[in-house]
């Protein structure tokens, strides 16, 4: 790094760093590549928030828009190292009947290009039969969800998931776009940072993470113990529900927000 030829760290010395001043020297080290002037002052900001020890930064004052409906339905997917979706999970938000609650749809198999679909169909119907009963939205976090059901929509003639693809364009809600209009995140912008460092949300895994979910997916299919396949199929499942619940809790601490 430029400003590590100068004898600058890039946390501390950075953060109470002249920009200024650094910039003419900086800048000739980075002229090949586009931008050098906008990624020093982001790196100087985030180098301001790690030692002030701040993880997330609001960027306005403005009240932050979340969509509301009267059924909220929270949706994550998992899926496998050969990139099928072999869990689809749901977090039910139904205050006229009083429900809050996971439900999920899981195939814990080898799968292929047909049982990823079947897995698919049969939560999807399961979605199209709650969202039928009153006005509903569906919340997720990035846009990997609606761009995981495009491409079994486009891969298969069934009319669930072409009804899904249809309905996500109109009643899918990305609560990552949310987010990030709204806020500078330290270590970036993930679900598990804005959750646990934003909603106060903690996941009941001692290392959460999508990657791996791949790893105990695999576990719970081929390991050799059928305690060990067990304990890795609870592992995956109460990890989805967390990521659901997260979103949930998420949706309604930036509700809260003034």
């Amino acid at each position: 790094y430029p400003w590590a030829l100068r004898g600058l760290d890039p946390g501390r010395d950075l953060a109470k760093a002249d920009l200024e001043t650094l910039l003419p020297t900086y800048l000739p080290h980075v002229s090949h590549r586009l931008g050098g002037e906008d990624r020093l002052r982001l790196a100087q900001r985030r180098s301001v928030l790690l030692v002030d020890g701040v993880q997330l930064e609001r960027t306005g004052t403005d009240p932050i828009p979340v969509p509301a409906a009267a059924l909220e339905i929270d949706v994550d997917i998992e899926t496998s190292w050969d990139d099928r979706v072999y869990l689809w999970g749901f977090w039910v938000s139904d205050p006229a009947t009083g429900e809050l609650g996971y439900q999920q749809f899981s195939d814990f198999s080898t799968l292929d290009a047909a049982s990823e679909t079947a897995l698919a169909v049969a939560a999807l119907s399961w979605l199209r039969d709650r969202v039928a009963q009153a006005e509903a939205l569906v919340f997720h976090y990035s846009d990997y969800e609606v761009t995981r059901i495009a491409r079994l929509a486009t891969a298969s003639d069934h009319p669930v998931l072409a009804w899904a693809l249809e309905y996500a364009q109109t009643n899918f809600v990305d609560l990552f776009g949310i987010v990030r209009t709204n806020f500078f995140g330290t270590n970036g912008l993930s679900l598990k940072v804005v959750a646990t460092h934003g909603a106060g949300f903690a996941w009941r895994d001692e290392d959460p993470g999508g990657l791996n979910s791949m790893h105990w997916f695999a576990d719970a299919v081929n390991a050799p113990s059928a305690a060990v396949r067990e304990q890795a199929r609870t592992r995956v499942l109460e990890y989805n529900e967390d990521d659901v619940k997260a979103t949930w809790h998420l949706r309604r601490w930036l509700r809260e927000q003034p």
